[in-house]
């Protein structure tokens, strides 16, 4: 996984000035555009905080989204949403599927027996006609002046380095200040890169490795993990037996 930890682009800036000398060629709101095409591009969900709209402000979460005429607006930060459930009673949300679900010729679509949403166009779109979400979802990371925060990992530092350098030869190429051999070059380093933060974000720590092999070798599966939030899913099952009718039983153990 990627080095846990958070740093500003003003650093990055800082390693493109000392790297290449580059500086009345760097323009910030080019490289804070770059930056999130970048994150994009590389692809992994660490490169985002997770937050809940649960209202809790020492962590910097953002309240609840309030249902009103069956849709809320998502936060200013969103990315991706991870889940939602029902704020008050903690009853989970399903993604709609039904195709028609923002219409109201839907027959379900004030259905308050199957709660379903869906997610177009920076609002949230609900089967319940009011009420508040707590919604877990991934948040672009910036910092006190509102800048863009990244990973603190040299790898992916690296690629973003190699993408803005790579985006400003391709300005000086087109107008004709710089080779197309030198060029090339600089593309080949973020080709090169791109690929790193992906490769150390998918191996997996020890204490994850045990989640993902207990969810793997579980005798009994329980199908319902999603009505509690996953909560359990990398648990180990608590040891069954068969009892004189060849059932799988739970056994309790006294503490």
């Amino acid at each position: 996984m990627l080095k846990p930890g958070y740093t500003s682009i003003k650093r990055l800036i800082e390693n493109v000035i000392r790297d290449t000398g580059f500086t009345s060629e760097i323009d910030w709101v080019d490289v804070i555009e770059w930056v999130y095409i970048a994150c994009e591009l590389i692809g992994v969900k660490n490169a985002y905080v997770l937050k809940v709209t649960d209202g809790n402000t020492d962590y910097n979460h953002p309240d609840p989204i309030e249902i009103e005429n069956y849709r809320g607006s998502l936060p200013a930060d969103f990315h991706m949403i991870l889940q939602a459930r029902l704020y008050d009673t903690k009853e989970p949300l399903r993604a709609a599927t039904d195709s028609f679900f923002i219409s109201t010729n839907s027959p379900d679509y004030t259905s308050g027996t199957n709660l379903t949403y869906n997610i177009n166009n920076n609002y949230i779109f609900t089967s319940f006609e009011s009420g508040e979400i707590e919604m877990a979802y991934y948040a672009f990371p910036t910092d006190a002046d509102g800048l863009p925060l990244v990973p603190d990992d040299v790898m992916f530092l690296k690629a973003l380095e190699a993408f803005i350098i790579e985006r400003i030869g391709r300005k000086l190429w087109l107008k004709e200040k710089m080779s197309e051999e030198k060029y090339r070059a600089l593309e080949q380093d973020w080709l090169f890169y791109v690929n790193s933060p992906r490769t150390k974000d998918a191996l997996l720590t020890l204490d994850q490795m045990e989640s993902l092999k207990n969810q793997t070798v579980k005798v009994a599966t329980n199908f319902n993990s999603h009505a509690s939030s996953f909560k359990s899913l990398g648990a180990q099952n608590q040891p069954l037996y068969l009892d004189n009718t060849y059932s799988w039983v739970q056994q309790i153990t006294e503490v």
